[in-house]
């Protein structure tokens, strides 16, 4: 099922951004430059793309699908191609349509047509089975769980493990449950070659008047205890944030691709280029001329 849509030939882009509407996107946009190369240590992080059916759709004074489109631009016109990206969920506006997943599909068909593998999550304004049915057609990965969109995404330098904290559609809290949660202990127990780096929508919250994962307590039981798990990256909140728990475990927020909640929040995406014994991260804002578009943050793996 479509945890990894894998690249598009040009044809197959060219068909889909006919049908898909995404005319814009055609031509240079939609090939690596001549000349570069992807690099298989560096990934390209987007998150909240909040996609839907129709183009024209705003929200918070924000054309979701404008600024997913020049996301898209950004990422393919970097001197250093990613070796391919993580979506990580609320893909679509709200409840997560078929017709919202149509639209989303073709305005990532040119990273596929660049020969970018991506990698999706699901977040609590997506809907499971109309995303799985909407992709169908695009899977190469089978579903580990029945019931939910994980897998693990082997890196030279990490393995990525993309969870499903999607509990309700349009519900705001994410839930992982004991099925997940137990697949994640016996995955990162069988893979310790390599530092894991762990996925999921929804963040963790130190806000006791507030919920934003029911089982929080039992995914960091399973996360601090394992040393080689070096970070938790999550969206969910459409905010910017890098910080370090009392174990040395960074949790990075990502911020959304969409719209934002605070206006001193930035929308945009992020490049993570892996080193050895840590990893950097560019931000990347839709709006270029913010003071903080290019921000790195350099962290290192705890031991």
């Amino acid at each position: 099922m479509p945890i990894t849509l894998p690249p598009l030939t040009r044809r197959q882009f060219l068909s889909r951004s006919l049908i898909g509407g995404a005319g814009l996107l055609l031509g240079s946009c939609a090939r690596l430059p001549a000349g570069r190369r992807a690099d298989p240590h560096t990934w390209a992080l987007l998150s909240d793309t909040h996609i839907a059916a129709d183009r024209a759709k705003v929200a918070r004074n924000i054309a979701m699908a404008a600024h997913l489109e020049a996301v898209v631009r950004d990422v393919l016109a970097q001197p250093v191609a990613p070796a391919a990206a993580i979506v990580n969920g609320d893909l679509a506006y709200n409840t997560g349509e078929s017709t919202d997943y149509a639209t989303f599909a073709a305005l990532i068909a040119p990273l596929r047509a660049a020969a970018l593998p991506l990698h999706l999550a699901l977040g609590n304004h997506d809907h499971r089975e109309r995303f799985w049915t909407a992709l169908a057609d695009d899977a190469t990965a089978r579903r580990p769980l029945a019931d939910r969109q994980v897998a693990r995404v082997a890196a030279e330098r990490a393995n990525w493990f993309i969870l499903d904290s999607l509990d309700q559609t349009n519900k705001t809290p994410g839930r992982f449950g004991e099925a997940q949660l137990a697949w994640l202990a016996r995955e990162l127990d069988a893979h310790t070659d390599r530092p894991a780096l762990v996925v999921t929508h929804h963040n963790p919250t130190t806000d006791p008047t507030k919920v934003s994962i029911i089982d929080e307590a039992a995914l960091y039981a399973v996360l601090q205890p394992r040393r080689q798990v070096k970070a938790h990256l999550f969206g969910h909140s459409h905010v910017w944030s890098v910080k370090t728990d009392a174990t040395g475990l960074h949790r990075i927020n990502l911020p959304a691709t969409a719209y934002v909640f605070d206006a001193a929040q930035p929308a945009g995406w992020v490049i993570a280029q892996l080193a050895p014994r840590g990893v950097k991260l560019h931000l990347r804002c839709v709006d270029p001329t913010r003071k903080d578009h290019g921000e790195v943050k350099e962290l290192t793996w705890r031991v």
